[in-house]
C-alpha cells in the first residue's frame, strides 16, 4: 500500500520508498499471532449536527483496509483507542457509532466498550485474551481527563491510563498519523513502557511526505488553499526559503489574503471574511512573503462569485473590489496552475480552491485535480476539506498519495517534530 487512497505511484518510487530507513519500528518488526494489540487510531469523524451521522469516513476506511485487516489476518486481537471531538464541542461523543460503522466495514463484530481503563475495560481485555472477542472499541479516549494535558513523555507514561492498559496489552501500535502533532497521553506515553510500532497508515504517511521533502524531483509546486491562513504563511515561508518548492500557488481564502497583501481592494464583504479567518493579523507576513518571493507566488488573476441570477460569474482581479463574496478562483487562474502542474515533477495540494460544497464553485478545485491526475509527477493531497472535495469529485485515485493528516501534514511539511512520531523513535531504542 503506497498511500491511504492514491494509486498513481510508479513501481520504482514504491520500491525506493520501501528501501528508505524509517526512525521507528513498523508492523514488519513484530509477530502478532495470539497477541493483544492496543491500537491508537484517529477516527475522529466530521459529524452532521442535525443527524449525528458522519459526513466523511475516509480515515476509518483507510484504517480498516490496511492496518486493521492486516492485524486480523496475522492473528492479533485488537483493542482500539481513538478520539472523537474534544470536550465542549458538539461532536464530542462516545465511540459507539464508530464500533458499528467499523463492524460493517470489516464484516466482523467490533464490541463497543463504554470505558477506557476501568473495570469494564479490564474485563474486555480479559475476553480478548481468551479469544472471546477479536476487536473491541474502547471509549472516546478524550473522556480521560488526563488525555490532553501536555507533559514530558515520561510523565505521560506514568498516567493511570498508560499504567493500566500497557499491562493488559502486548504491543502498542500507533496508526493515528493525523493526531501525531499532539502530545497526548495515548500518543506519547505507551512507547516508553511497552513494545511499540507504527501502523501502516502512519508508516506510509511518513514515507510519502519524507519522499517529498528529501527525495523528490524539481520542479516542485505547492498549491495552498482553504482558510487556515497561519498554516499557509508557515508552509510558504518554509518551502520557498529552503527551496523545497520552486513555486507556491495561492487559492481559496489564501488567495484573497495575498491579493490584499499585493494591494488589491477586495471589497468590504470579502475583507470581513478575511478578518474572521484571522487574515488581517497575517497581512504583514503575507506582504513580506510577496515582496521577498513575488515571482515564485502564483496569485489569482480572476475570481468567481455568485451572480444575481444565482449562476457562477468570473471577474478579473482588475475589476476588484466586489460587493459579493468571492467563492472560487476563476478559469484563467486555474489554467495558469494547470500549466505549472503539468510541467512539475512534484505536486503538493493542501486546501480546496473554493467553496467546494457548492457545485458552482468546485470548478477551480476540479480543474487543478484533473491536471494533477494527468501529470506524471509525484503528487500528494491532504487536509480534511481537500480530501472531502477530491472524494466528492471521485478523483482520489488520481494522486500518488492521499494524506489523512491536516495539522500533522502541515507540521511535517515544515519539518517540525511530531510528538507521536518522536515517542515511537524513543521506543525503537527502548
Amino acid at each position: 500500500m503506497v498511500g491511504p487512497l492514491g494509486g498513481r505511484t510508479s513501481p520504482e518510487i514504491i520500491e525506493a520508498m520501501k528501501q528508505m530507513e524509517v526512525p521507528f519500528k513498523t508492523m514488519d518488526d513484530v509477530d502478532f499471532e495470539g497477541k493483544v494489540v492496543l491500537l491508537r487510531t484517529d477516527m475522529n469523524l466530521p459529524l452532521d449536527p442535525k443527524t449525528g451521522m458522519p459526513v466523511d469516513t475516509t480515515r476509518m476506511e483507510v484504517l480498516a483496509k490496511s492496518t486493521l485487516t492486516e492485524l486480523l489476518v496475522r492473528g492479533a486481537r485488537v483493542a482500539i483507542l481513538t478520539h472523537q471531538g474534544r470536550p465542549g464541542d458538539a461532536n464530542f461523543t462516545t465511540t459507539d457509532l464508530h464500533a458499528k460503522l467499523l463492524s460493517n466495514m470489516l464484516k466482523t463484530r467490533v464490541k463497543y466498550v463504554p470505558d477506557i481503563y476501568g473495570s469494564t475495560a479490564i474485563e474486555a481485555f480479559k475476553k480478548l485474551r481468551e479469544g472471546r472477542y477479536r476487536i473491541v472499541m474502547l471509549e472516546n479516549v478524550r473522556m480521560d481527563k488526563d488525555e490532553m494535558i501536555k507533559r514530558p513523555f515520561e510523565k505521560q507514561a506514568a498516567t493511570k491510563q498508560v499504567q493500566v492498559l500497557s499491562v493488559l496489552a502486548d504491543i502498542y501500535v500507533n496508526d493515528a498519523f493525523a493526531a501525531c502533532h499532539r502530545n497526548n497521553v495515548s500518543l506519547t506515553g505507551y512507547p516508553l513502557v511497552m513494545p511499540a510500532v507504527a501502523g501502516r497508515v502512519l508508516e506510509w504517511e511518513y514515507r510519502a511526505l519524507t519522499w517529498v521533502l528529501k527525495h523528490s524531483q524539481p520542479p516542485r509546486i505547492f498549491i495552498l488553499g482553504g482558510a487556515k491562513l497561519d498554516d499557509v504563511i508557515m508552509v510558504t515561508e518554509h518551502v520557498l526559503s529552503t527551496k523545497k518548492a520552486e513555486c507556491v500557488a495561492m487559492t481559496g481564502v489564501a488567495g484573497h489574503l495575498f491579493l490584499a497583501a499585493a494591494g488589491h481592494d477586495l471589497g468590504e464583504v470579502n475583507m470581513k471574511v478575511l478578518e474572521r479567518k484571522g487574515g488581517l493579523l497575517l497581512l504583514e507576513d503575507a506582504k513580506n512573503l510577496y515582496e521577498k518571493y513575488g515571482e515564485k507566488i502564483i496569485m489569482p488573476v480572476d475570481v468567481a462569485v455568485e451572480a444575481s441570477n444565482g449562476e457562477r460569474a468570473e471577474i478579473p482581479v482588475s475589476l476588484l473590489p466586489l460587493n459579493r463574496p468571492i467563492k472560487d478562483i476563476g478559469s484563467r487562474t486555474a489554467g495558469i496552475i494547470e500549466d505549472k502542474v503539468l510541467n512539475s515533477k512534484t505536486i503538493v495540494m493542501s486546501g480546496p480552491a473554493g467553496v467546494y460544497e457548492e457545485n458552482n464553485f468546485i470548478q477551480g478545485t476540479k480543474m487543478i485535480a484533473k491536471a494533477i491526475s494527468l501529470s506524471e509527477g509525484f503528487s500528494v493531497v491532504g487536509g480534511g476539506d481537500t480530501v472531502a472535495a477530491i472524494r466528492k469529485l471521485g478523483m482520489e485515485n488520481g494522486f500518488s498519495h492521499v494524506s489523512t493528516g491536516g495539522g500533522a501534514l502541515i507540521e511535517m511539511l515544515v519539518e517540525n517534530p511530531l510528538p507521536g512520531i518522536e515517542a515511537l523513535k524513543r521506543a525503537s531504542i527502548h
